[in-house]
């Protein structure tokens, strides 16, 4: 609610003895005791009318105006233009946004699954220093076998299929990495869309 008094709109706050009345109570308070000093007034209900910021734009001092068709009070804003400072700082925001959404997103696609010759490989960071583990034994021992357990169910592999398990995860991981730098790079140069974020990673 705004006050408009004598045809002109301030930024009062309402007296705490007319809180609670109707809206349409406040538009004339001229029934009110004198007494109470608000007979040439009203609180009239306001409306925002910004309308879209403009490119480093900022909002400026508040504008009131009346609609006396209406009974409302619109309410605008100046547009100017920001500082450098004001730039920098709004520019580092987005860009720190971006970076922690694109970092989420690239854990997801990591440690959301791959598959590996039909089978379907957990990349979880637990399975993937389980297989890493693996890998190492393999690599110490060749004739070493292991019975492994997939999210379809156990199966039997080799030294060198466990090898090649670990070396397809790596890669798997690896490509999650390069597309979040990739994604990095847009950011950096003012590419970056939402649907981008959602494109090319591996599966």
């Amino acid at each position: 609610m705004v006050k408009v008094e004598n045809g002109k709109a301030t930024r009062v706050d309402l007296p705490d003895f007319l809180k609670g009345l109707a809206p349409e109570s406040l538009l004339d308070l001229s029934w009110t005791d004198p007494a109470l000093g608000v007979q040439g007034s009203g609180w009239w209900p306001e409306e925002n009318a910004d309308g879209e910021l403009g490119a480093n734009k900022k909002w400026g001092v508040e504008v009131l105006t009346l609609d006396t068709d209406r009974n409302v009070v619109m309410v605008t804003h100046k547009q100017v233009n920001m500082t450098a400072a004001e730039k920098a700082e709004r520019d580092a925001a987005i860009a720190a946004d971006w970076k922690q959404r694109i970092a989420d997103r690239r854990y997801q696609a990591e440690t959301g699954g791959t598959t590996i010759n039909d089978m379907p490989i957990d990349t979880g960071r637990d399975s993937q220093g389980l297989i890493t583990g693996a890998a190492l034994q393999a690599l110490i021992d060749p004739n070493y076998s292991l019975h492994w357990k997939t999210s379809g169910g156990f199966v039997d592999l080799t030294a060198q299929q466990v090898l090649g398990v670990a070396s397809a995860v790596r890669a798997f991981v690896q490509a999650c990495f390069n597309r979040e730098s990739d994604l990095l790079d847009a950011v950096a140069a003012g590419t970056i869309t939402a649907e981008m974020l959602e494109e090319g990673w591996p599966t």
